[in-house]
C-alpha cells in the first residue's frame, strides 16, 4: 500500500508540475514562430523543368522578374517547350499568364472541364484551342475582364480542324485590318470594341494593362501620367485609366526610345516586367507570404536530408527541411535559377511560403558581407579604379572596383568599360567590403528616376535650379545628362537649347539630372501667326509681326530643325521670305513646324497720313483707307518699289491724299509692302451694258448686263446712281451733249470705287442702234485701229481701256485677250481678260438644267474668303460635261440623276465657264476659319457673321468632325485626304449645326487652304 501511495503521490506531483509549467508558459510571452519548421515543395522539378528559357533578358530587373514568373509556374499553361523573352504572346496566352499570376489557375481548370463536357461527342478541338484556354476565356468573362462581345467573339472561334482554325484566324485578322484602314481613310476614330476579338492574334501592350488592372482589382489612378509620353494620342480611351494606374505604381514604363507604344504587341519580357512589379499583389492573391531570413547554419544528414537553420529579422529561429530530388525549391541568384544547394552559410534571402508551410521559391538578396546599393556616381577616378556613390538619403559609399567586375548598361543593353562611366550616372552596385563586384547603369526610363516638372530659374554649366510651384530646387548636371525633346530619347538636343524661363521635365535621382526634356504641354500660345519679318538659322529664332501689328520673336531648335510647308508644299528653311504669312506651331517651348504662304495681294487704297523720319523727313509709315476702313500704320522702307504714272519714283513722292495700289502681304494690322503704285485716278468698279434714263440728278439703269468673271451676265434688277459733277458723258461720240437727252437709250456705264461706294465715272450712249459685245484675241494693231477675232474696230481718244483697274489710253498688243463693247465699228471700252487664279465657289438654286449641256442657278452667293458670302441677285449659267464631278456628303455619284437637281440648292465650283464640281448638301450658312492643330483641333477660330459681314474671333479650340462633310482641296478638287497639321481651313457650317457652346464643329463642306 505504501508503494501504491508513493506511486499516486508521484503522479500527483507530476501533474502539478505540468500544470505549473503550463501556467508559466501562459504568463511568459513567447513568439509563436520560434522553432518553426518549413519543408520544401515537392513541385520543384515540375516548375523548373517544364519550361526552358532561350536568351534570358539582359536587363537585370527584367531578368529577375522573368525568373520569378517562371519559378512560380505561371508560364506552364502556355504549352510551349521553349520561351524566348523577346517573342510576343497571343491574347489567350497573355490572359492565361495574368490569371495564373492572380491565383486563378484552378478556377480556369474547373471551367474548362465543364466546357469540355458540353462539347459534342467525337468533336475534336484544334491544338491552339485546347479546352484549358477555353476555361481561361470563360473565367475572364466571369471576372468582367472581357466584355460580352469579346467573349462571344472568342467562344465562336472553336473550329473542328487546325487547318480551318488557321484559315479562320487569318480572315479575322484581315477583317480587323480592313476596319482600321477604312476608319483611317475616312478620317474617323475607331475603337477596340469595333474589332473582332481574335484569341490567337497577338496581345497589345494596352490590352494587357487593362486585363492586369482588372484581374488584380488594382485601385484606379486618375492622374493622367500617360500624357507625358509622345505617343499619348495612340492610347485607346478604354485602356487609358489602366495605363495611368500601372504608370503610377511603376509597373509600366516606356520602351527604350521613350515611347509607350500602346498598340504594339507585348513580349514575354515586358509582361514579366509588369507582373514582376506587382509582386505583392501576386503573393497576396496566391496566399503566399514572403519571409526574409539569414542562413545561420546548414545541417546535412546521411539520409540526404538537409536542414537550413535560419533566423528572421526579429532574431527568431526557423528551420527549412529539404530532401534533394524529392522536395526542393528554386533559388533566383546571379540572374539564373538554381536548386537550394546554391545557398551557403551567411546568405540573406527572401523565402516564399505557401499555405501548407512549403517553401516554393527563394531569392538571394546578398551574400555575407555583400550589399546592393542604388545611387548616383559623385566622384570617379578611372586611373585608380575608385569611385563614390551618393544614395538618395545622402549617404556616400567610397568604393574600389573589382578587376573582374561586370559593368552593364540597361539603356544600350551592352557591357561597358569603367572609363565609360561618369559622374551623375545612376547605378546599382553589388558591394562587398567596399569593393564593387558588379555595376549596372540604370535605364533612363526606370521607376527609380523621379520625373520632376518645373520652370528653369537658372541654368549654368554644372547645375540647374527648377521652380516647382514657387519652390526652388537645385540639381547637378553632368556630362552624361541627356537632353531631349518631348520625352523622346531619339530626338536629342543640347544644353544650349534650354534657357531660363523654359518649362521642362527632368528625370532626377540622388540630386543629379539624368535627363532633361522639353515639356509635353503645348504653350499657351500653341499656334501663333503673322507676317514673317526675319528668320535667323544661326541664332535659331523667327521674328514676326502678329495680327495686332506687334513684333514678336520665337525660338526653334537647330538640333531638331523645322518642318516647313510653303504654299501647300514641303519646303526648306531657306524658302521662307520676309513678307510671307506664317503660322508657327509649338512642341513644348520650341517652334517645330512653320506653314507659310507667299500671299501676295493687291489692295486699292487712299493714303490718309504719312509718318516721316524726323531726321531725313522721308516717309517711314503710312496710314491707309481700304474699302472705307483705316489700317496701319504700315511700315515702308527703301526696299519698297515706288511707281508713279508708270515711271519709277522715290519715297519722297508718297503724299497724303494719293490713290495707290499696294502690293504685298496683309494680315490684320500688319503688312509687308513690296510695291506702291501711285495713281492719278480712282479704280474701276464695274462695267455695265444697259438702258439708261436720267431723271434730275439720278441715272436709272434697266435691262442690265454686268461684266464679271470674264463674261457679261444679266442682272435681274435695276440700278440707280447719283450723277457726280465730274461725270464724263458721251452721246453719239460727242462730249457736248446734255444729260437731259438720255431717255431710255442704250448705254455703256463705267463706275469707279470711291472707298466702299460705287460712283459713276463715264457714261457712253447712242441714240440709234445697239452696242455689240466683243471678246477674243488681238491679231493686228495700229495707231487708230485694232483687229479682234477677224473684225476691225477703230480706236481713239474716246476709247476707254481698263488696265489693272485703271482707265488708261488705248494701248493693245498682238496676242492680248480682251473683252469689251463696240458701237458699230468703233471700240467704246475694252478690258484685258483676267486669269482666275483659283476656282470660284458659289451656292444657288438650280433654275434650269440640261442634260450634259448647261446648268443655271439663280439668287446665288459666291464665297469671298475675306468678306464671306456675297449675294448676287442674278442668274449664273455654266457648262458641264462628263468631266464634271457630282457628289454629296455620302460620296461621289450619290445623286444618281443630275436632272433631279432642278429646284435644289447646290454648291458649284467653277472656273468662270465650266462647272468642275456640283455638290448637293446642306447649306453651310456660317463660315468658320481656322488652322488645323493636333488631334484635328481647329485653332485661331473666327466665324463670319452673316448679318454684320464681319469676322468674330472665338477664344477656344474645336474638334473638327468631318463625318458629314465634303472635303475640297486648294485646287477646288474633291479629296479624301483629311486636313493636315498646319492647314488653313474654311468650314461651311449649316445653321442647325452652328453651336459655339459645343466642343465640335460639324461642317457640310471643308475647304483646305482655299
Amino acid at each position: 500500500m505504501i508503494r501504491n501511495k508513493l506511486k499516486i503521490i508521484s503522479l500527483y506531483r507530476l501533474r502539478s508540475i505540468a500544470v505549473l509549467i503550463l501556467f508559466f508558459c501562459i504568463l511568459i510571452p513567447v513568439n509563436i514562430q520560434a522553432g518553426q519548421e518549413y519543408i520544401a515543395s515537392s513541385s520543384y522539378n515540375n516548375v523548373v523543368k517544364n519550361t526552358q528559357i532561350i536568351n534570358l533578358p539582359q536587363n537585370a530587373f527584367s531578368r529577375e522578374t522573368f525568373l520569378f514568373m517562371l519559378a512560380f509556374g505561371f508560364f506552364n499553361t502556355i504549352g510551349k517547350a521553349k520561351i524566348n523573352p523577346s517573342n510576343t504572346l497571343t491574347k489567350e496566352e497573355a490572359l492565361a499568364v495574368i490569371l495564373n499570376s492572380a491565383g486563378r489557375q484552378q478556377d480556369a481548370f474547373v471551367r474548362a472541364e465543364k466546357l469540355e463536357l458540353k462539347r459534342p461527342s467525337g468533336q475534336k478541338l484544334v491544338k491552339p484551342y485546347n479546352y484549358l484556354y477555353l476555361g481561361y476565356i470563360q473565367l475572364a468573362y466571369d471576372l468582367k475582364i472581357l466584355s460580352k462581345k469579346e467573349y462571344q467573339d472568342a467562344m465562336a472561334q472553336v473550329q473542328p480542324s487546325e487547318k480551318e482554325h488557321k484559315k479562320m484566324t487569318e480572315e479575322l485578322i484581315k477583317k480587323n485590318e480592313n476596319t482600321i484602314a477604312k476608319a483611317v481613310y475616312e478620317g474617323r476614330p475607331y475603337s477596340y470594341d469595333d474589332l473582332i476579338f481574335v484569341r490567337s492574334a497577338p496581345a497589345t501592350r494596352q490590352e494587357v494593362c487593362y486585363w492586369v488592372v482588372r484581374a488584380f482589382k488594382i485601385p484606379i489612378s486618375y492622374e493622367n501620367l500617360a500624357k507625358t509620353y509622345p505617343d499619348y494620342d495612340k492610347i485607346e480611351s478604354k485602356f487609358l485609366s489602366s495605363i495611368n494606374t500601372l504608370l503610377k505604381n511603376g509597373a509600366l514604363v516606356g520602351r527604350s526610345d521613350g515611347y509607350l507604344h500602346p498598340d504594339d504587341y507585348i513580349t514575354y519580357e515586358e509582361l514579366a516586367f509588369v507582373l514582376g512589379n506587382l509582386k505583392y499583389n501576386i503573393l497576396s492573391t496566391n496566399r503566399i507570404k514572403e519571409v526574409k531570413l539569414e542562413i545561420k547554419d546548414i545541417q546535412k544528414f546521411n539520409s540526404s536530408k538537409v536542414i537550413y537553420v535560419c533566423e528572421n529579422e526579429g532574431g527568431d529561429s526557423l528551420n527549412i527541411v529539404v530532401t534533394p530530388g524529392k522536395q526542393d525549391f528554386a533559388v533566383i541568384a546571379d540572374s539564373n535559377l538554381f536548386s537550394s544547394s546554391y545557398f551557403q552559410k551567411g546568405d540573406y534571402a527572401s523565402f516564399y511560403i505557401n499555405g501548407k508551410n512549403e517553401v516554393v521559391l527563394a531569392s538571394l538578396l546578398q551574400r555575407p558581407g555583400e550589399e546592393n546599393i542604388t545611387g548616383a556616381i559623385s566622384k570617379i577616378d578611372t586611373k585608380k579604379m575608385t569611385f563614390s556613390v551618393k544614395l538618395s538619403d545622402g549617404r556616400v559609399y567610397n568604393l574600389s572596383l573589382n578587376p573582374k567586375a561586370t559593368i552593364y548598361d540597361e539603356n544600350s543593353g551592352k557591357s561597358l568599360n569603367f572609363s565609360e562611366l561618369d559622374t551623375g550616372n545612376l547605378v546599382q552596385v553589388k558591394v562587398r567590403k567596399n569593393r564593387a563586384d558588379a555595376i549596372t547603369l540604370v535605364s533612363l526610363d526606370s521607376p527609380q528616376i523621379t520625373r520632376v516638372q518645373g520652370v528653369i530659374a537658372r541654368i549654368t554649366s554644372d547645375r540647374v535650379v527648377l521652380n516647382q510651384n514657387g519652390v526652388l530646387t537645385e540639381y547637378f548636371l553632368s556630362s552624361d545628362t541627356v537632353y531631349i525633346d518631348k520625352g523622346d530619347f531619339s530626338r536629342v538636343l543640347t544644353k544650349n537649347d534650354f534657357y531660363d524661363g523654359m518649362k521642362v521635365l527632368a528625370g532626377t535621382a540622388c540630386g543629379y539630372v539624368q535627363y532633361m526634356s522639353t515639356t509635353f504641354d503645348e504653350k499657351s500660345e500653341n499656334t501663333v501667326s503673322g507676317i514673317l519679318h526675319e528668320i535667323d538659322s544661326n541664332l535659331a529664332y523667327i521674328e514676326i509681326y502678329n495680327q495686332d501689328g506687334m513684333k514678336k520673336s520665337y525660338r526653334f531648335s537647330k538640333k531638331l530643325g523645322l518642318k516647313v510647308k510653303k504654299d501647300g508644299q514641303n519646303a526648306s528653311l531657306d524658302s521662307l521670305l520676309p513678307g510671307d504669312v506664317v503660322f508657327l506651331y509649338f512642341s513644348g517651348d520650341f517652334v517645330r513646324t512653320v506653314t507659310a504662304s507667299s500671299n501676295i495681294q493687291q489692295k486699292f487704297a487712299k493714303i490718309e497720313n504719312v509718318i516721316r523720319n524726323l531726321a531725313s523727313g522721308l516717309p517711314q509709315k503710312i496710314i491707309v483707307n481700304i474699302d472705307g476702313r483705316i489700317y496701319g500704320p504700315y511700315e515702308i522702307n527703301d526696299n519698297v518699289d515706288i511707281v508713279k504714272s508708270g515711271m519709277p519714283a522715290a519715297l519722297k513722292d508718297i503724299l497724303p491724299g494719293q490713290y495707290v495700289k499696294l502690293t504685298g502681304s496683309f494680315y490684320g494690322s500688319s503688312a509687308y509692302i513690296r510695291k506702291i503704285e501711285v495713281s492719278g485716278n480712282e479704280y474701276i468698279k464695274n462695267i455695265y451694258i444697259a438702258k439708261g434714263t436720267v431723271n434730275g440728278d439720278v441715272l436709272y439703269l434697266s435691262d442690265i448686263q454686268i461684266l464679271r468673271n470674264n463674261a457679261f451676265e444679266p442682272l435681274y434688277t435695276w440700278l440707280s446712281f447719283k450723277i457726280p459733277s465730274d461725270l464724263k458723258f458721251i452721246l453719239d461720240g460727242s462730249f457736248l451733249a446734255p444729260l437731259s437727252k438720255l431717255k431710255n437709250l442704250p448705254v455703256v456705264v463705267v463706275t469707279k470705287e470711291r472707298f466702299s461706294q460705287e460712283v459713276l465715272d463715264t457714261v457712253v450712249a447712242i441714240s440709234r442702234g445697239t452696242f455689240t459685245k466683243i471678246q477674243g484675241e488681238v491679231s493686228v494693231t495700229s495707231s487708230n485701229s485694232v483687229v479682234v477675232s477677224g473684225n476691225r474696230y477703230s480706236i481713239g481718244s474716246k476709247t476707254y481701256t481698263v488696265v489693272n483697274g485703271l482707265l488708261t489710253p488705248a494701248n493693245f498688243k498682238v496676242g492680248d485677250e480682251i473683252i469689251g463693247v463696240a458701237s458699230q465699228d468703233s471700240l467704246v471700252v475694252a478690258k484685258k481678260l483676267q486669269g482666275i487664279s483659283k476656282p470660284v465657289f458659289v451656292r444657288g438654286q438650280v433654275q434650269e438644267i440640261s442634260e450634259l449641256e448647261y446648268i443655271s442657278v439663280k439668287d446665288y452667293v459666291y464665297l469671298d474668303s475675306q468678306r464671306g458670302w456675297q449675294y448676287v441677285p442674278s442668274k449664273l449659267i455654266l457648262f458641264y460635261d462628263t468631266q464634271t464631278v457630282l457628289c454629296d456628303v455620302y460620296g461621289l455619284e450619290s445623286p444618281k440623276e443630275i436632272l433631279n437637281l432642278k429646284g435644289k440648292s447646290v454648291y458649284i465650283i467653277h472656273d468662270g465657264k465650266y462647272a468642275n464640281v456640283i455638290i448637293d448638301t446642306s447649306f453651310g450658312g456660317y463660315i468658320v476659319a481656322g488652322v488645323v492643330g493636333k488631334d484635328m483641333k481647329i485653332l485661331n477660330v473666327q466665324y463670319n457673321d452673316m448679318m454684320t459681314q464681319t469676322w468674330n474671333r472665338i477664344d477656344k479650340s474645336f474638334t473638327l468632325d468631318t463625318t458629314q462633310a465634303v472635303l475640297i482641296d486648294a485646287g477646288g478638287n474633291l479629296t479624301a485626304q483629311m486636313p493636315q497639321f498646319g492647314d488653313r481651313v474654311l468650314l461651311l457650317v449649316p445653321q442647325s449645326n452652328f453651336d459655339l457652346s459645343k466642343s465640335e464643329l460639324v461642317p457640310s463642306v471643308v475647304l483646305v487652304n482655299y
